[in-house]
């Protein structure tokens, strides 16, 4: 049976609820899950305000998001006045059809709806390949920032302020949490693959940083003891 990733985030569990009665409706087999963040800043590609997920197997992606937008019907004549897509730009409604993915479906059909008043529109062909061009984007790797290099090898260090500081040995063991972390981190494309968030060079150097943090500890920790005694 095919993993279940993450097809849609969500505020609420209420908004969830109701993709997931629809999807059960036409028999896509669906799952729910509240997401609990640990390192919600660490990279980038995800919105994590919204983590109530409704989950599908990633074959299933294509029938159900084709499913959500049938659902929608969009008229630019009939929109509140204050709605805030009215305000944007010509380039800004551009924005939210290239990362249609940061945007709710009905978002992305009304900046369509908006663009062709405008006088611009989109072939099937032109979507399909913002789509493409978008996806390639968000499927590039990133490098763990400086700052975390640095805590992640450093960690083991921490160590010595427990004699002034209690407690404080406990984040000695961050270098093996970033460590693992950057290792097997993956991001869902809204194509439905799997990724890893982080490059190649990257997870070698968070598999070095556990390699580094276990010597460092047992170094550290031999230094303390003998110190001590």
């Amino acid at each position: 049976m095919s993993q279940f990733l993450a097809f849609k985030r969500y505020h609420t569990a209420e908004q969830a609820a109701e993709t997931i009665s629809l999807l059960e409706k036409h028999q896509i087999p669906v799952e729910y899950e509240e997401e609990v963040i640990l390192m919600d800043k660490m990279y980038s590609g995800q919105n994590f305000d919204q983590r109530h997920l409704v989950k599908i197997a990633s074959t299933d992606f294509p029938k159900a998001d084709a499913l959500l937008k049938s659902q929608i019907s969009v008229s630019a004549d009939d929109v509140e006045p204050d709605y805030y897509l009215l305000s944007f730009t010509t380039e800004e409604l551009k924005e939210v059809i290239i990362k249609k993915d940061e945007w709710g479906d009905y978002d992305y059909l009304l900046a369509l709806k908006l663009l062709e008043k405008r006088g611009i529109s989109y072939t099937p062909e032109q979507l399909e390949q913002l789509g493409t061009t978008r996806i390639e984007a968000l499927s590039q790797p990133q490098e763990l920032p400086l700052i975390w290099l640095l805590i992640g090898y450093g960690s083991p260090l921490l160590i010595f302020t427990s004699l002034f500081l209690p407690f404080a040995w406990a984040f000695s063991f961050l270098g093996f949490f970033i460590g693992g972390f950057v290792m097997v981190t993956k991001k869902t494309l809204p194509d439905g693959k799997r990724v890893h968030a982080f490059t190649e060079k990257t997870r070698k150097l968070g598999m070095w940083m556990i390699v580094s943090c276990v010597v460092l500890t047992v170094a550290c920790w031999t230094v303390l003891v003998k110190g001590l005694g």
